[in-house]
């Protein structure tokens, strides 16, 4: 299927190489992270070479297939959509290393059958959500690094639940997500990167595996 590339994103992150892949990969943030553009996301199939999953976007239900793989020798990764509305399009990113927490991000935008008068409006389009969503990660990815490195002040929370008040850790223990400002309810506290939530009360996660918020 042939395709036009309608527009091209050009940037640096302030970000290693590591935490961009690590970023590529993690499928669980998409609709928790960037709760502003998309609605769900459901996983399909994944491996250390990508993923496929099923998303909609935020105020539209139509659900989409999309393919992501990585070409970690060459520096590259594919975004294609493969069901859905917009089957056929392909976002290819290119990533170049210009420090040792800097990369240089080169996107550009392939989509089927779109009309000559559409493609500086749709490349806007595409150009205005790319800027969204890599501002969002950047500064996900920038405290990644801190709680990696052990620079992540780990301060306490306070709420009262059941008219008892309760202490808990402000980081996630799942990638250092801020839990501070995140709002408890019904004695939980959901980490606003992933959607994974904790009882305040105990610090187990719910519905989950063994993680758990670390004593305050």
């Amino acid at each position: 299927m042939s395709t036009t590339r309608v527009a091209v994103y050009d940037r640096t992150i302030r970000a290693s190489l590591e935490r961009i892949w690590e970023n590529v990969l993690d499928w669980e943030h998409l609709p928790w992270l960037h709760r502003e553009s998309f609605g769900h996301v459901r996983l399909l199939d994944e491996s250390s070479g990508g993923f496929r999953a099923e998303l909609s976007l935020r105020g539209d239900p139509t659900p989409f297939v999309i393919d992501v793989a990585v070409d970690r020798a060459n520096r590259v990764y594919h975004s294609r959509t493969i069901d859905g509305p917009g089957t056929g399009s392909d976002i290819v990113t290119t990533l170049a290393p210009v420090a040792e927490q800097a990369t240089n991000v080169h996107v550009e935008f392939l989509l089927p059958s779109i009309k000559p008068s559409s493609v500086e409006s749709v490349g806007r389009l595409y150009v205005g959500l790319y800027t969204l969503l890599w501002d969002q990660d950047e500064a996900m990815m920038i405290r990644r690094q801190t709680f990696v490195d052990g620079r992540l002040p780990r301060t306490a929370c306070e709420a009262v639940v059941g008219g008892t008040p309760v202490r808990f850790s402000s980081v996630c223990p799942h990638l250092g997500g801020p839990l501070d400002g995140a709002p408890v309810e019904d004695g939980c506290v959901t980490c606003p990167w992933h959607g994974y939530r904790f009882d305040v009360r105990t610090g187990r996660r719910i519905d989950g595996d063994a993680l758990a918020l670390p004593a305050t």
